[in-house]
Parts: C-alpha cells; sequence; structure tokens
C-alpha cells in the first residue's frame, strides 16, 4: 500500500483499501464536539453514525472515494440532532471542495462532455458541478472587476459577435486596456447595448472613453447613456471599408480572381516576387492602379502620429476618392466624411478594438467547441470566466 498524505488536516484515517483503480479510503473528523446550529451550545453527546461517501482527488491515475464517519450530535441544551460540519465538504455534496475545483478546472477550454467521459462521471452530475462552482467564481471576479475599474478612468470596447445563423449577435462590452469581458446581451439594438450598460452600473464619470465601429444603434446608446465619453472608431473597421472597396473594383476583372492577396496585403509587406507581379498587374489595369494607391495612401493616414497633419491627410483622401471613377471609393468618402470627427479622435486617444477582436475570436471557438449553446445564460457564464479568469486586476489600479 502507497502511503500518501490527503492533505485534509480536519480528518483522520480510519483504514485504506486499495483495488486495481481506485483507493477506498474511511476517515472520520478529529474534533469529537461540535456547536448546535440552532441554540449556539457545544456538545459532545453523539446521536448515531452514519457513513457518507465522498468523491476526492485522483492519485496516480487512480480514483479516491472517502468514506467519511459522520457523527450526528444531540444538543443537551435544546434536544436538537445535527450532523456535524466539515471546511472540505459542503452539505449534501457527494464531492469534496478540492474535487469540484479539479473538475472545474478540467472543463476550462473543453466540453463537459469530454471531462465527463475521462472522468467517468455522469454528464448531469459534471454540468451541475461545474455551473454550481462556475457561479461561484463569476461572482468572484464580478466583484473583483468592480473594486478594480472603479478606481480608474474607463476606456471601453464595444464590438458584436454572431452566435446564430439568421444574423443572431450578442453585444460584447469588455475593459479596452485589459480586453477583459465586463458584459454581454442579445442582439445589437439600441435598447438592448442601454439595458447592457445598465446592467453593469457603470457610472458616466468614470467611462471617460468608448472604442467601436460604426454601427449606427451603439452610437445612440452611448449618447443616451454617457454623453460626456469621447467616442473612438477602430482604425481596423475604418481600414477595412477602404479594402473592401478596392475588392469591389478588382472584381471587374475576371482574371485577376487570384490577384486579391497581393492587392490587399500592404507593399512593405510583400516579397520580391510578389511586389514584381502586383508591379506588372497595376501597369496591365490602369484603373485598378487608381484604386490600389488610394488603398495605400490611406493606409499611410494611420501611420501618423499628428493630429492636424492627420486631419489634412483624410481631407485629401476623401476629395482623391470622391473624384475617382469608382462608386465604391464614393460610398466610403461620404461615410468617412460622416464619422470624420471620431475617426480623428484616434490620434488623441489611441486606442483600438484589437483586444477585442481577440477576445471575440475565443467567444467564437467557446461557441464552436459546444456546437451552440441552447442556454444563452450559461453560454454568457462559460464567456465571462474563460476571458476574465486570468486577468491580472492589479494592473488596472
Amino acid at each position: 500500500m502507497l502511503s500518501i498524505s490527503l492533505e485534509l488536516p480536519e480528518f483522520e484515517v480510519i483504514k485504506q483499501l486499495s483495488f486495481s483503480n481506485q483507493y477506498f479510503v474511511h476517515v472520520q473528523k478529529k474534533c469529537h464536539e461540535e456547536r448546535c446550529p440552532y441554540c449556539g451550545f457545544m456538545t459532545s453527546y453523539v446521536h448515531d453514525r452514519r457513513t457518507r461517501k465522498v468523491r476526492d482527488l485522483p492519485i496516480l491515475n487512480h480514483s479516491v472515494c472517502l468514506f467519511v464517519l459522520v457523527k450526528r450530535y444531540q444538543c443537551q441544551n435544546c434536544q436538537s440532532v445535527f450532523s456535524e460540519s466539515y471546511e472540505s465538504i459542503q452539505p449534501n455534496k457527494h464531492q469534496t471542495n478540492r474535487y469540484r475545483e479539479y473538475l472545474f478546472e478540467l472543463c476550462q477550454d473543453t466540453t463537459i462532455q469530454d471531462v465527463s467521459r475521462k472522468q467517468k462521471i455522469p454528464y448531469s452530475t459534471l454540468e451541475r458541478i461545474y455551473y454550481s462552482v462556475a457561479q461561484e467564481k463569476a461572482a468572484l471576479h464580478q466583484k473583483q472587476i468592480h473594486e478594480a475599474l472603479d478606481k480608474d478612468e474607463l476606456v471601453l470596447s464595444l464590438d458584436e459577435v454572431s452566435v446564430r445563423k439568421g444574423h443572431r449577435y450578442e453585444t460584447v462590452l469588455t475593459e479596452a486596456k485589459l480586453g477583459c469581458v465586463i458584459g454581454m446581451h442579445k442582439d445589437r439594438d439600441c435598447d438592448s447595448t442601454i439595458q447592457l450598460f445598465n446592467q453593469n452600473v457603470l457610472s458616466s464619470q468614470t467611462v471617460q472613453t468608448i472604442v467601436l465601429d460604426m454601427w449606427e444603434p451603439y452610437h445612440k446608446a452611448i449618447q443616451s447613456v454617457f454623453p460626456l465619453a469621447t467616442i473612438v472608431i477602430d482604425k481596423y473597421h475604418v481600414v477595412q471599408k477602404v479594402t473592401q472597396a478596392l475588392d469591389k473594383v478588382r472584381k471587374r476583372f475576371a482574371k485577376l480572381k487570384k490577384a486579391r492577396f497581393l492587392l490587399l496585403k500592404g507593399y512593405e509587406s510583400l516579397q520580391d516576387y510578389q511586389k514584381a507581379r502586383l508591379e506588372e498587374i497595376l501597369e496591365e489595369y490602369p484603373e485598378l492602379a487608381c484604386a490600389y494607391y488610394l488603398k495605400e495612401l490611406f493606409r499611410d493616414f494611420y501611420k501618423l502620429t499628428d493630429y492636424d497633419d492627420a486631419h489634412d491627410l483624410l481631407e485629401e483622401w476623401i476629395q482623391l476618392a470622391r473624384n475617382s471613377p469608382y462608386s465604391s471609393f464614393h460610398k466610403v468618402a461620404n461615410t468617412l466624411e460622416k464619422w470624420k470627427a471620431p475617426i480623428l479622435q484616434y490620434f488623441l486617444s489611441p486606442y483600438t478594438n484589437a483586444r477585442t477582436e481577440g477576445t471575440n475570436h475565443k467567444i467564437k471557438n467557446i461557441k464552436r467547441r459546444a456546437y451552440g449553446y441552447r442556454n444563452l445564460k450559461r453560454f454568457r457564464l462559460r464567456v465571462f470566466l474563460e476571458c476574465t479568469g486570468n486577468t491580472n486586476f492589479d494592473q488596472i489600479a
């Protein structure tokens, strides 16, 4: 028999049995008196004893079951009968606290079904354990986030993620500096976004900056809840509009189907043979060359650091795009003119949705891993835990 400490100080081992793939350990509590939960008096009178089977952490790939000899005491003051309590086992649970924590950690970044099969635990039992522990963890994370964020000027990031086919979205609110998820809400309209802001009880005084795309309902919600907040349009979405306009021009030429990568990628990132091929294409299709140079000129816009220089270049680009023969660039020019102020705000408050986009990718992986979620509350809980669990809250202070 291998001798290994259980590391459960409140118990003493009575006997242990070893089988081919599991250990049975009989234990009892060291303390021989208990405080009555009804009147508060100490008693040592044992009314009866019962055995309780509890599963503990595995040892060397062997499952471990604890057979706890439970004493039921009778209070000599109020005559009530009660069972002794344990620090390592919750009432009415069939697993130790550390084993429940262990199962919860195993379910992170994988499916409950996979852990259920490996640990030989019924799916419904493991599901109940996971979400029970998850609720406790979520409450702790929520408290830590609010304690940390109240001390700081908030920079929020707002974006949506698709959860089902048919334009079913969840709006995701994150803290832009850390990338931790603060909340999620169904749909992406103005009313649902306002509800998302209100459910997190964010102060309009602490929210200084909000980074988002050009989705109109989000901006209406921000004006309603945080009228003093500075709005920054994420530069990725702005550049995306320009590259999409170039791609529409490319699609006019059937022979350039395989040239998409060369045209959309930054010129400085191309290898020598790719640059040579690109120059051949632009020489052969002069109409496309004009659209390509508009795209490259706009990329230079975000390389600037001075607000005034950026303002002048943006005005120049909008004028060039309007004078071009391409309707797709005309639309982009009108869009940039409409959102000019929050786009230029980037040069005063250089925040982006980069971390939010990374978080959205992780959210999609969580959804794919489970082949979708019918229960959106559990989906949000899982996202909240997996996207905030490793956050270092000391960075915020």
